[in-house]
């Protein structure tokens, strides 16, 4: 046991937030290669960074991405997929005055130094367009910021063929595989981890895959807040401990240490220790208070509570990677 709790790879070392980001985009890219249908439904509409189209330039960071996101979240309905804009209405309206639905954005979310992408639901003649090439590009249409250039919403997306975006990637391209031999090798183990996804998520065998993609990013997301929040009350226990903190600092050393743990440790080293009156001898040097047998029952404890625990690591593993980090924290 020893042994595979040292063969632990650099992958495991890596802060929470980035496994869980990095299996996130994993889960997305095995339930969309697992959708019956034969184009992909998790699609970038937009990439990161300065976003150069013909209808002038754009801003997606990371303020504009959760902004997007929030906008796309408060209006409560699926975003259409139109065909060349027909749903703006005026020049793009189609001679019967119609905008029929080529698909339904589900879901919109933000992917770091990548883009902003959708979960797509296609209607019927939009696959059998997208799999005869008769339609090829997804174009938004951007709701920008006057005042510094920023995305901040997305008020619908279009089928077609001479995307504004300049260097817009096709729907169906060499990095989706969307066919063939690459796609066939592959099946079988996302098929797998697909069945293991509905386990863990005690879904039925009939749930389809954009709603399991759904609940597995939601579940995903949940348990990075749950470690966000963990790291944060360990940091400030770890001061109080050190008597580095008044019960008057504690609700904003919580609140630092979950938005920034950096600046929270630069913050900490600034703050002096706190004696109480008639103490005369300071505490000693790395007493944190909890013992490792209490720290592994926590750990533990953590890890038979939190399912997705499950798909990243073993229980011994966990509880041997708790134990690094609060002696390297603490030596």
């Amino acid at each position: 046991m020893k042994r595979k709790t040292e063969q632990m790879s650099a992958n495991q070392r890596l802060s929470a937030n980035q496994r869980l980001s990095a299996n996130q985009r994993h889960i997305a890219l095995a339930a969309a290669a697992l959708d019956a249908t034969p184009v992909p439904t998790r699609i970038r509409i937009a990439p990161w960074g300065e976003v150069v189209s013909t209808n002038g330039r754009f801003v997606i960071d990371e303020e504009s991405a959760m902004l997007v996101v929030e906008a796309f979240q408060a209006h409560g309905t699926d975003l259409p997929i139109d065909y060349e804009h027909q749903t703006l209405g005026g020049t793009y309206a189609s001679p019967s005055g119609q905008a029929p639905a080529a698909g339904w954005i589900k879901r919109l979310e933000a992917v770091a130094g990548d883009g902003i992408y959708a979960l797509v639901e296609w209607t019927s003649p939009a696959i059998e367009q997208l799999t005869g090439k008769q339609y090829r590009y997804l174009s938004p249409v951007a709701i920008v910021r006057k005042s510094d250039a920023k995305l901040i919403a997305v008020h619908s997306v279009a089928l077609t063929n001479k995307p504004a975006i300049v260097n817009a990637k096709p729907i169906i391209n060499k990095a989706w595989g969307g066919g063939g031999d690459t796609r066939d090798a592959s099946r079988s183990d996302a098929q797998s981890a697909l069945t293991r996804l509905r386990n863990q998520l005690d879904v039925g065998d009939a749930t389809d895959v954009g709603t399991i993609l759904i609940a597995a990013t939601e579940k995903l997301e949940a348990f990075a807040s749950s470690i966000a929040t963990r790291d944060a009350e360990e940091r400030v226990r770890r001061a109080d401990g050190a008597r580095r903190l008044t019960p008057a600092q504690r609700d904003f050393a919580v609140r630092l240490a979950m938005r920034e743990p950096d600046l929270f440790e630069s913050w900490l080293a600034t703050v002096p220790q706190a004696v109480p009156t008639g103490r005369t001898k300071p505490p000693a040097e790395g007493d944190t208070g909890m013992s490792q047998h209490a720290l592994i029952a926590l750990a533990r404890s953590e890890y038979r509570a939190e399912s997705t625990l499950k798909a990243l690591t073993t229980e011994d593993a966990y509880v041997a990677l708790c134990l690094r980090e609060h002696k390297a924290v603490t030596a």
